[in-house]
């Protein structure tokens, strides 16, 4: 019964999502958790066959129309459903001090997680130019790694943020103690703007292209004059294979991607000068995740059920080979207000 059960929801994810998403979910709701060796192989090993069914298959007017389906969506249920999982849970695979849960820089391949992430924010801090006592509004902002990475190098200015987790709103609030608000910056005004920089890391990745605008319109209304904002985020490379855009609804329900050249020519549309653009490699980070989790694999299912923990043994060489592929790249924009 239980392998006609299995065969069943395979075939139906197969015609819905694609071949990629039909076999993850397969592999995810296996009793036991999935081998961290073959899992890693599986997923960033090279197939013909399976990479002739990413590009051939779903249809592009079958995505299209499933597309279609996932703009009415409320962008809260894809987050809730990613990062409220549990903060402990997240605590086992990302970095002690600060909590990044997106791409560090590795500068070299002794790093640790910690020093690579620091890195980063560094590296952020530089490209927003600060002076110290400078309105901050971060857009996305998890458990507040970055807000609290401002607030360590000495920053005095005001510090917001928005987060649509309730768990993060609550370790921010409770924790942290600071100014952020349960808000989607997508559809929501810009409070108490306007602000000196806004910036975002791995959160523009849940802007669907129908909103790119209006969200850059937003951004741009919010700065004061001379004011700019710094961006870090995966978008496309080139248009995207049918099975990619599909498989991602596991991880991220409702979130849709857009091509780089896009993000650039919206931006610019509303009034932004793009005076920094660099790409950087979000795969060194991904397969420190997938490696901190695979040691505390006892801890994780003490805290999470076998099939979630398998999703994220799932995600993050999934993700890996999407990077290595080339279908996406990392980037940081800087876009300064005339």
């Amino acid at each position: 019964m239980k392998k006609r059960k299995g065969l069943a929801l395979f075939a139906s994810d197969f015609a819905k999502f694609g071949i990629l998403y039909a076999i993850a979910n397969a592999r995810n709701q296996t009793p036991t958790p999935l081998d961290p060796v073959e899992n890693w192989q599986f997923w960033t090993g090279e197939s013909a066959l399976i990479e002739f069914l990413i590009k051939a298959y779903p249809s592009k007017a079958r995505q299209n129309s499933y597309m279609q389906s996932l703009w009415e969506k409320n962008h809260a249920d894809g987050i809730e459903a990613h990062y409220d999982v549990s903060n402990e849970f997240y605590d086992l695979f990302l970095d002690s001090k600060y909590k990044f849960y997106t791409c560090a820089e590795h500068l070299s391949d002794t790093e640790t997680l910690e020093e690579a992430q620091e890195n980063k924010a560094n590296q952020l801090r530089s490209l927003m130019r600060l002076n110290g006592n400078e309105k901050i509004l971060d857009l996305g902002c998890g458990w507040g790694a970055m807000l609290k990475f401002l607030k360590d190098s000495g920053h005095t200015g005001e510090l917001h943020g928005f987060t649509l987790s309730k768990e993060q709103l609550a370790y921010n609030q409770q924790t942290l103690g600071f100014s952020v608000s349960l808000a989607n910056f997508v559809t929501d005004p810009f409070k108490d703007a306007p602000y000196d920089r806004i910036f975002s890391i791995g959160s523009f990745e849940h802007v669907r292209p129908h909103e790119l605008k209006s969200v850059y319109q937003k951004v741009y209304d919010a700065l004061a004059p001379g004011g700019f904002a710094v961006h870090q985020f995966f978008s496309y490379e080139r248009e995207p294979y049918p099975a990619s855009v599909l498989f991602g609804q596991m991880f991220f329900p409702g979130s849709l991607l857009s091509t780089h050249e896009y993000h650039l020519e919206v931006a610019q549309s509303v009034g932004f000068k793009i005076t920094h653009d660099s790409i950087h490699d979000y795969r060194p980070t991904l397969r420190a995740w997938y490696d901190r989790l695979v040691a505390n694999q006892e801890k994780a299912l003490q805290i999470v059920d076998v099939e979630t923990y398998n999703r994220y043994m799932a995600f993050f060489p999934t993700s890996w080979t999407f990077f290595n592929n080339k279908e996406s790249n990392l980037h940081r924009i800087v876009m300064e207000k005339s």
